[in-house]
């Protein structure tokens, strides 16, 4: 085993991020203190300063470690398809399948929201961004010279898909259609694709929009 002195460090700062993880995910982050964390983690206070500046700064270690924008960028590297609808739809529902496997992400990520005005999550979008940016390049190619594409500016275009992203998941956590109306099964996720990708008006032809 290594016990030099950095692989101790490294594995007493592991043990004070999982303790973190535990208290805020069970009492949130204005609830839990530095004593309760140390203590659940079984050191001192002071020795959680070692390694973490204040609470700010171990909460945004504990979210920087949870959110998976590595996968989300390898996925969305290889993702391919055929047409603008079909990469759209891949992409969409490929991103919620991999989330959903970021449970602690999701969670984490509503609680800094929530009591911190998103304070660790705006310091994603600055790497966030050129991965749908390449995205809206890849749908450019496969749309290739159909012309299928509007001219829309593509900083609107990648807000509005994350912004679908992100409320399918706050409302299917929060909101749970379903089961608070007591719905039957439905595909939530392709009728919210199909209005984003057509709208809810029928075309001029009189055919409504369908998702490929």
């Amino acid at each position: 085993m290594d016990d030099s002195p950095q692989s101790k460090g490294e594995r007493t700062r592991q043990v004070i991020l999982s303790a973190a993880r535990e208290i805020i995910l069970s009492q949130g982050y204005t609830a839990a203190s530095m004593r309760k964390i140390s203590e659940a983690a079984g050191i001192t206070p002071a020795a959680i300063y070692n390694h973490f500046s204040s609470k700010e700064d171990l909460f945004s270690a504990l979210l920087e470690e949870a959110v998976p924008l590595q996968e989300l960028a390898a996925f969305l590297n290889e993702v391919t398809a055929a047409t603008p609808e079909a990469l759209l739809s891949q992409v969409f529902r490929g991103i919620l399948a991999l989330l959903r496997q970021h449970e602690d992400y999701i969670r984490l990520a509503l609680i800094d929201a929530q009591e911190r005005d998103g304070a660790t999550l705006t310091t994603f979008v600055p790497r966030l961004f050129p991965l749908m940016m390449q995205l809206m390049q890849k749908l450019h190619e496969v749309d290739g010279d159909n012309g299928r594409l509007r001219s829309i500016p593509p900083f609107i275009l990648v807000r509005s898909l994350i912004s679908l992203v992100a409320g399918y998941l706050l409302t299917e956590r929060i909101g749970r259609p379903e089961q608070t109306l007591g719905l039957p099964p439905l595909d939530w996720e392709g009728g919210l694709l199909d209005i984003f990708m057509h709208g809810i008006f029928v075309h001029e032809s009189g055919v409504e929009s369908r998702e490929s």
